[in-house]
């Protein structure tokens, strides 16, 4: 779930989560940046108006959400050269 961390993510809501989260959220679905996740689920983060105010976040249980959607950069290979055969002592 570390791939989570620090991204924004849509999350789909569960039914149970829709229901224990109907207050907050008027859609079945939230986005929203993911602060950290852990093993009682995603903390993200709600409202955060300048880089000085205090942060508040919401703990968004694994129970309380069907699917995440989050964008990835896709890792550039690297390929080593790898040398086959024999090679004359001393080089």
């Amino acid at each position: 779930m570390l791939l989570l961390r620090g991204k924004i993510v849509r999350f789909r809501l569960s039914p149970e989560g829709e229901k224990a989260l109907s207050e907050l959220f008027s859609s079945s679905s939230v986005q929203a940046l993911v602060e950290d996740v852990d093993e009682l689920g995603a903390w993200i983060l709600l409202d955060r108006q300048g880089p000085d105010d205090p942060r508040t976040v919401l703990l968004l249980k694994w129970d309380y959400f069907a699917t995440a959607v989050v964008e990835v950069e896709p890792e550039v290979p690297t390929r080593e050269k790898l040398d086959i055969g024999f090679r004359p002592k001393g080089t």
